[in-house]
């Protein structure tokens, strides 16, 4: 028994620091855990509380892996995307409301996944079923929003939201089913993150209802197509220009929202200046 939790305790660790690679962990966690690629089985496990298929696997979903983001005591969690620091913050933060806000419900993608800063803002439906994991849990699901990423096997999500849809508040590695769905609508908005310079700018891209896949700025009369900074930060020259401001804001869906009658006609503005 002794040398069997011993075992446990060494690949759960390679597992966690990325020294195992993902075919090893798949495969551990389908001999050790019960995971497999089809519809899984019930489980007569009763450390899992919960009977697998109390909760269904939803349609289109992905099947992945849940670890505890080791972040506690974080007001708000730090990130990647840029949407949680202080200068995006300092004149308002609405788009944190919904999830950062709410719960804690944020989460880390692997880097892979990221795709350079498009999954920021991105939400998904995170659903443990109560199939076998690494430690005990029940049934349980989520939606999360995308802040950060990392050298990771999946999500990686604060302690609040893993217990929210594990029922386990000390971590483990779940088996969990992943659908990107669209996030609670907040007002589009554009934070200067590079202030009072007539010849550059990165701005902060946050709100909507998802991640955004392409920005464009006017200032006075000339559009300027942004490019991606990284996270959710976008950049570009701007020619020594001044005069009235816009954004527009294109999704991952394609769909289209404009930031117009940004700050009062006035530009450049201050770092942290906020439209929307």
């Amino acid at each position: 028994m002794m040398k069997s939790k011993h075992l446990f305790s060494v690949i759960f660790t390679l597992l966690v620091v990325g020294s195992l690679p993902q075919s090893h962990a798949e495969r551990w966690l389908q001999v050790s855990c019960g995971v497999t690629g089809g519809p899984p089985d019930e489980i007569d496990d009763p450390a899992n509380n919960v009977p697998e298929g109390q909760i269904g696997i939803p349609v289109g979903a992905t099947k992945g892996v849940m670890t505890r983001w080791q972040t506690p005591g974080y007001a708000i969690p730090p990130g990647s995307c840029q949407l949680t620091q202080d200068p995006s913050i300092a004149e308002g933060r609405t788009w944190l409301e919904p999830y950062a806000l709410n719960g804690t419900r944020v989460c880390a993608v692997p880097t892979a996944m990221f795709q350079a800063g498009l999954e920021c803002s991105t939400c998904y439906e995170v659903t443990y079923t109560g199939e076998k994991a690494t430690n005990p849990g029940r049934a349980g699901k989520a939606i999360v929003q995308v802040i950060n990423h990392g050298d990771i096997r999946g999500f990686d999500c604060q302690p609040e939201v893993f217990q929210e849809i594990t029922g386990n508040s000390v971590g483990g590695i779940f088996p969990i089913y992943f659908k990107r769905v669209d996030c609670i609508f907040t007002p589009p908005t554009v934070v200067v993150l590079t202030g009072n310079n007539v010849f550059y700018t990165k701005v902060l891209v946050a709100g909507g209802h998802m991640g955004v896949k392409a920005v464009s700025m006017t200032l006075g009369g000339k559009r300027f197509n942004l490019t991606r900074v990284s996270g959710a930060t976008w950049g570009t020259k701007l020619e020594g220009k001044s005069g009235a401001t816009s954004f527009s804001l294109t999704y991952r869906d394609g769909t289209v929202e404009t930031v117009t009658g940004c700050f009062d006609g006035k530009w450049p503005v201050a770092t942290s200046s906020q439209c929307s």
